[in-house]
């Protein structure tokens, strides 16, 4: 008979995240619940650090009080594309919020007026100044505290990003904030951190829809030679939909009768049809996020979550085009890298 015999996966394995749900359902939102209520959170900090690593040894979690509820529990990828999608299905599997407890996968902004961080003095945010320089495609922020000559550079990083997570949120600073700089000197432009939010509240304003959805910009350049154009989502920034970590990317080919490559109006009405043909197929599991067109070639840039049938589902759904050849590529991109090329 066989000495060894193979493990069985438990639960936890096989789905981490469904185990800590039931796990929270069972006695963790209570244990928790009663710990901050004896003002003793730590005695759940080692259980809550075990559930979560289970998940995604990478990801972060934190307490703090709720907008609608007593409690938040936010589990974050704390800035790591790669870590987002895992972060944002735990929240899509979690219980609807009640009076005790909601859930957040992104750090909110909010209320806190210092940063206590590894043994440091209090950190008080209000004393930071920062340098505000808005682009056409974000806005650059520099940062500086009086305390930062005193730190490590790496802490002063880890500092800076804790309070542009504190007071945009971590969503804003994801989705409108561009380069981000620590400054160990004032800038010479200093403004009080306290005008960082409205000056990047108003920029997203002038950015995006009156419903609140993404606007779309088109391009205009050149590939190898040919005239090349391009409508993209704006601002392209996998925050806004972590769990579309897949790249789809599908290759049109169409006949060339313009000087310029570009298609006839004819056949771009056949192009936008087959176009919302592929769109169709997806439903809630994934999004078109940009097309590119040039010389006989449209591309289509989908993102799916990488966890359904979506990506097959594409590839099975581009026969019948008629006028050139359809390839279709499915790659892991939760940065979305494949299209950062179109993000200015």
């Amino acid at each position: 008979m066989p000495i060894f015999k193979r493990r069985k996966r438990s639960t936890v394995d096989v789905d981490p995240i469904g185990a800590f749900w039931s796990w929270w359902a069972d006695a963790g939102a209570a244990q928790v619940a009663d710990a901050i209520a004896r003002q003793e959170p730590k005695e759940s900090s080692a259980v809550l650090s075990d559930w979560i690593g289970r998940i995604d040894e990478d990801l972060e979690w934190e307490l703090g009080p709720g907008l609608h509820a007593q409690h938040v529990l936010i589990v974050t990828a704390a800035g790591n594309p790669s870590r987002r999608a895992v972060a944002r299905r735990w929240l899509r599997a979690a219980p609807p919020s009640d009076h005790l407890w909601e859930y957040a996968d992104l750090r909110r902004p909010g209320p806190v007026f210092t940063i206590k961080f590894e043994g440091l003095p209090p950190i008080p945010i209000d004393d930071a100044v920062v340098s505000i320089e808005p682009d056409a495609a974000s806005i650059h922020v520099g940062v500086h505290h009086p305390v930062f000559p005193e730190l490590p550079i790496d802490v002063q990083r880890r500092v800076t990003f804790l309070m542009l997570d504190l007071v945009l949120g971590e969503e804003m600073v994801e989705t409108w904030v561009g380069a981000i700089d620590t400054l160990t000197d004032a800038p010479t432009d200093a403004k009080p951190i306290a005008t960082l939010l409205p000056a990047v509240a108003g920029f997203a304003a002038e950015h995006t829809l009156e419903d609140g959805s993404p606007a779309w910009k088109m391009l205009e350049g050149v590939r190898d030679g040919h005239r090349l154009i391009a409508t993209a989502e704006y601002p392209l920034r996998s925050i806004r939909r972590p769990h579309l970590d897949t790249h789809v990317g599908v290759s049109i080919g169409y006949p060339v009768h313009r000087e310029d490559g570009l298609p006839e109006s004819e056949m771009l009405d056949e192009l936008r049809q087959f176009e919302d043909h592929l769109t169709d197929r997806l439903g809630g599991s994934g999004n078109l996020l940009a097309h590119e067109t040039s010389a006989g070639i449209r591309i289509l840039h989908y993102y799916v979550d990488g966890t359904t049938p979506a990506g097959e589902q594409l590839k099975a759904a581009v026969n019948g085009w008629p006028h050139g050849r359809v390839t279709v590529t499915i790659s892991p991109d939760p940065a979305w890298d494949n299209v950062s090329h179109l993000s200015g």
